[in-house]
């Protein structure tokens, strides 16, 4: 940390020298206007709640790799970045992969996965060299854009083509092999029409996890991990490590073996594969070339734009994408060749707009990372016409049983192991015998595990490196990685790890303006439909329906809302008094109301505002419908008649409510000022209580929600033995097994926070900066909240020129340590800092700017997502060519 600030304080200081004649102004302009805080147009400095503007210069001057992950240097801001270019954002707190309770908008079309109801980063968001300015409004927004902005609004808006001709390219190469290009053309015609493109492609090689920590067996607020069986890091049985997959676990309870470990029943471990393993072998040829697994995205954006007269303007546009990255949730999710496309419509001028567009997702060639891997595990041998094989985890587990025996008991005098082989990697033949060395006996319990592991290191599917026909290792995973549904791998049922979600969204909205001397007044409405389609790979659809009732190849489901606010300007307009409120209409929930009321205070260059807000979220699509079953676990959807069963450890009753919107009550006190002409400050500060707050719980039930029968557990002590539900066989739905799945928490959950942020112009040619933000969430025990937000953070930056046409920019990011939860995993992230710089210089007679750049300079453990890979360094050189008409 100390090498850190000598290494910011060092370049600052340098920059701090430099002189020149021309001025770079950061401090903003109070009379900006912006759109998103009221959904009118109205200066930044009377916005009732906290706005951060920030415009196309600050961007383009700015060091980035990816434009979401790169707005985490402005007030309140978290990101969540899963890999290179799939991040998400969040303002005051519940940062996580989904971006669950912030609404991103690109020109007013909330471009999100219908299916997963995921942004993807900027997979569909508006082209960085056709962004004009992105407007960041803080905390509740349900009264004027309903479920899911209960902690903010990000509104990306494009370059007017009418106002922004020409011909932009940019092209930048880097670190990881990152190639990025883009292509903006815009063009007037006859004076009332224009017609603009947008075309990207960026490439790189993924960031990939390495960690081998251990899954967590009990979560910090009691509740059962992701492996509650789990054994603790360094354990000579093995255990299950975060990054490696496959790392399969059998409890071990025969009594000819548990005698060598004092009676007790013990847990072994398989050795599972590195993310890295399973993802070369199955990366996007579309996005690279070579070994590794890349990430990528590629865009294409043309639009058409009629101006009917000067106030109205119709518009048609589409947006097609097609991305490759990691995504983290539940478990880790290999997204390779992604597609998306979004038509819309739009007739608007500056009183009112009428809207419509619908968006499409495809799951491309995604497939779960864990899937493939433990088929590798689960499959036998060879084809039994070969021969009757057990399958490689009971071929490993027998192995390792007999050696730990061997070496506890009387020793082995060395040869072939009874019922145990070595798996055939290459060719299509059988396998043949293990064998092993001479194993001494009375080994104490820890030398026989470590030595029992050491000897099976084999017993897996491998890798081999320059084999001249496909290996058993590439051809299973490529038809895992590509499979759907029950697929056959030498005899054994397998199940495929890819997904065939389709699904899209209509939409459609209005509103009107009507304009007085000092009143203002808003009303609008909109309407959204859902198709969702996944043959059961992700959705409870196609052979995974609900068991009480019919199957559905489609599942359809609907929500709208209408919604009004009047503004009241009071004393020569110095106050401003506003009320809005919005009535939402679900088809699986009941209606929902969400007020807000306003003041702003806007004297000479002070400004005071304070608002009231009631805002709500209904669960996402995947939190109503989803069905993944993990062997180990079931995730489901909670719209039914919600869960009886047991907890997590089955021993005590336990029941889960059908999921209903959570509701957010919050308010908030603000001021900003320009102190002196040169020195801006803006401070906020925020609390907010949630009622029935969505989190995730994990029971021990059936997928029907009925209780399940018979004994959990056996226990000597009353002479019981597991029965009933809890001995069906894997194939039957309505065995009693661990569940996962979404619920309303039944106690208050209080979240608070603050930031500061200073703009200070020093002179014409340097503007530094700064924010610091404090979050806070109460103590929440017996549920995954997912706050994933440090108590502490902040920026320091400077900007600036150091001659004529040469800038700079540079920003250190600090964030402290805290806990992160996800249903992949609870970890730990700790405190890190990142140094991120870019030098630009213009050229004028060559119309292009050259850019230098990079970020997390100091090679910072960068993780911001637990449990996956930190995002390192990483730098580039680029050039802009501007051709204005």
């Amino acid at each position: 940390m100390k090498k850190t600030f000598t290494i910011f304080s060092s370049i600052l200081v340098t920059l701090l020298s430099f002189r020149a004649s021309a001025q770079l102004d950061s401090v903003q302009n109070l009379n900006e206007v912006v759109v998103s805080a009221s959904r009118i147009e109205e200066s930044i400095f009377k916005a009732p709640v906290s706005v951060t503007k920030v415009s196309a210069l600050q961007l383009q001057n700015s060091p980035s790799i990816e434009l979401i992950s790169s707005l985490a240097r402005y007030k309140g801001i978290d990101v969540s970045q899963s890999s290179l270019f799939v991040t998400s954002l969040s303002t005051r707190g519940f940062n996580s992969g989904k971006a669950e309770r912030l609404l991103q908008l690109a020109d007013n079309v909330e471009f999100m996965s219908p299916t997963s109801s995921l942004y993807g980063g900027n997979w569909m968001g508006t082209p960085e060299l056709d962004i004009d300015n992105i407007e960041v409004i803080y905390g509740a927004n349900s009264a004027l854009y309903g479920s899911g902005a209960l902690n903010g609004v990000i509104l990306m808006n494009s370059k007017d083509p009418f106002k922004h001709q020409g011909v932009t390219v940019s092209v930048r190469g880097g670190s990881r092999l990152l190639f990025d290009t883009q292509l903006r053309y815009a063009q007037v015609f006859a004076k009332r029409f224009a017609f603009k493109l947008n075309a990207n492609f960026i490439s790189a090689d993924e960031f990939l996890g390495e960690s081998d920590a251990a899954i967590k067996a009990m979560t910090e607020g009691g509740l059962a991990g992701s492996d509650a069986l789990n054994n603790a890091y360094g354990s000579p049985f093995g255990w299950n490590k975060l990054n490696y997959f496959g790392d399969v676990g059998s409890t071990i309870t025969n009594p000819d073996f548990t005698k060598y470990n004092d009676g007790k029943p013990y847990r072994i471990y398989m050795p599972g594969f590195k993310e890295s393993e399973i993802l070369t072998v199955n990366d996007g040829k579309r996005f690279g070339f070579g070994g590794d697994f890349k990430a990528g995205n590629l865009r294409l954006n043309p639009s058409l734009h009629f101006k009917i007269n000067e106030r109205t303007r119709a518009s048609y546009e589409y947006r097609k994408s097609i991305g490759n990255g990691i995504f983290q949730s539940t478990s880790r999710f290999a997204w390779r060749e992604m597609q998306y496309d979004l038509h819309k419509f739009e007739i608007k001028n500056d009183r009112w707009f009428v809207r419509a567009y619908s968006m499409f997702d495809y799951g491309g060639k995604a497939y779960e990372i864990g899937g493939v891997a433990n088929a590798l595990q689960n499959m036998r041998l060879a084809d039994p016409a070969l021969g009757t094989y057990p399958t490689v985890a009971a071929n490993y587990f027998s192995a390792w049983n007999q050696i730990f025996a061997a070496a506890r008991g009387n020793g082995f005098a060395g040869g072939n192991l009874a019922g145990v082989y070595v798996p055939e990697l290459v060719n299509s033949v059988a396998p043949a015998v293990f064998t092993l060395p001479t194993i001494q006996g009375g080994q104490s319990i820890e030398n026989a595990a470590k030595l029992a592991f050491d000897l099976t290191q084999n017993l897996q599917i491998k890798q081999v490196q320059g084999a001249s026909v496909p290996t058993v290792f590439e051809r299973v995973t490529q038809q895992v990685a590509n499979g759907v549904g029950d697929l056959k791998v030498n005899g054994s049922t397998i199940k495929g790890a890819a997904f065939t979600n389709t699904a899209r969204n209509i939409d459609f909205s209005a509103q009107r303006e009507f304009r007085f001397k000092t009143t203002n007044v808003v009303v609008g409405g909109a309407y959204r439909k859902y198709i969702l389609k996944s043959a059961g790979t992700l959705l409870s659809d196609g052979i995974y329906s609900p068991l009480n009732t019919e199957q559905r190849d489609e599942i359809i489901n609907w929500e709208s809302g209408i919604y009004g606010q009047i503004q009241q300007k009071l004393f020569d307009e110095k106050l401003t008094l506003a009320a809005a409120t919005r009535l939402d209409a679900f088809k699986n929930f009941d209606t929902k109301l969400s007020p807000r009321i306003s003041a702003v205070y806007a004297s000479g260059r002070h400004n005071f505002r304070a608002n009231y807000s009631t805002a709500f979220r209904a669960p996402a699509q995947l939190d109503q419908y989803i069905y993944l079953d993990y062997g180990s676990i079931l995730l489901i959807g909670n719209t039914q008649n919600g869960f009886k069963g047991l907890n997590s450890a089955g021993t005590a009753a336990y029941e889960v409510k059908k999921l209903a919107p959570e509701k957010m009550n919050s308010w908030e006190v603000g001021y900003k000022a320009l102190l002196t002409k040169d020195l801006q400050i803006d401070l906020s500060y925020y609390r907010s209580l949630y009622n029935g707050f969505i989190g995730i719980v994990r029971f021990q039930g059936r997928e029907d929600g009925q209780m399940p029968e018979g004994n959990f557990a056996t226990n000597p002590a009353t002479n019981t033995t597991r029965s009933g539900d809890w001995i069906k066989p894997v194939g039957d739905r309505t065995r009693g097994r661990l569940i996962q799945t979404w619920a309303n928490f039944d106690k208050p959950v209080t979240t608070q926070g603050a930031f500061v942020s200073l703009d200070y112009r020093l002179n014409k040619n340097i503007s530094l900066y700064g924010n610091y933000t404090w979050s806070k969430i109460s103590d929440i025990k017996g549920l995954i909240a997912g706050f994933n937000t440090p108590k502490h953070k902040f920026n320091l930056g400077v900007n600036g020129l150091i001659k004529k046409d040469l800038t700079y920019s540079v920003n250190y990011r600090w964030t402290d340590t805290y806990t992160y939860f996800m249903p992949f995993d609870e970890g730990e992230i700790k405190a890190f800092g990142t140094l991120d710089a870019q030098v630009n210089y213009h050229a004028k007679p060559l119309k292009t700017t050259f850019k230098l750049g990079g970020t997390n300079l100091t090679n910072a453990n960068a993780i911001t997502v637990y449990g996956s890979a930190p995002i390192t360094r990483m730098v580039y050189f680029g050039a802009v060519l501007d051709l204005k008409y």
